[in-house]
């Protein structure tokens, strides 16, 4: 590939992402059970240690990882209901960010939804779009603890790159967070870059055993 035409593609993709990011805005919708995942989506991240290739979490402040068989912690955070093992609790003035390979969409089971609890996506390209209280839950829950909805979030043609969450109280509680399968494209895009660097691999092999030689 010449470097004339490796920089059109490089410009182009960048113009496409500032596009859809600019024209990003979140559809919203719930289901009342957290497990098993709809047929489009897969398991990601679970705080009990599986962590898909391609995303990163970060913690700060009020923001940490809870045990559920520990069950209720009285003004602190409380587990989703159901969930008995490891979630994710973010306290008052605290924050989670959780890194993405540029997905279309993403999943979480949520416990208790508060007024307070705020998550923001950040797109690719630029951009973002901020949900709050009842624009994030589907409705004002007010922190009712036998309340558990897997929210899902589609970002209309846009890429997420990264999202943070955050809460003005205590708390805001999750756990098992899904991602889209991959489009045919994403998947084409995935195996081209594995078979460019299989490629830069063989040919250093080669150099080295040339010069060896």
């Amino acid at each position: 590939m010449t470097t004339a035409l490796k920089a059109t593609l490089v410009a182009a993709l960048a113009a496409l992402a500032s596009a859809t990011a600019a024209q990003a805005a979140v559809t919203v919708s719930a289901t009342n059970t957290d497990l098993p995942l709809p047929a489009d989506q897969m398991l990601v991240w679970d705080f009990d240690g599986l962590q898909a290739p391609g995303y990163s979490l970060s913690l700060s402040g009020g923001a940490g990882i809870y045990d559920g068989s520990d069950g209720l912690i009285s003004g602190v955070s409380a587990p989703p209901p159901g969930t008995t093992t490891n979630y994710l609790s973010v306290l008052g003035g605290g924050k989670a960010v959780l890194t993405t390979p540029n997905i279309r969409w993403l999943s979480l089971y949520m416990g208790s939804p508060d007024n307070y609890n705020q998550i923001r996506f950040n797109y690719v390209g630029g951009g973002h779009d901020t949900l709050s209280g009842v624009q994030l839950a589907q409705g004002a829950f007010g922190g009712n603890q036998s309340v558990g909805r897997r929210m899902t979030y589609h970002f209309n043609g846009a890429q997420l790159s990264s999202v943070e969450f955050t809460s003005s109280s205590n708390s805001f509680e999750f756990d098992n967070i899904a991602a889209g399968v991959p489009e045919p494209a994403t998947w084409a895009m995935m195996i081209m870059g594995f078979g460019m660097a299989g490629s830069a691999v063989r040919s250093s092999r080669r150099k080295t055993v040339a010069a060896v030689a």
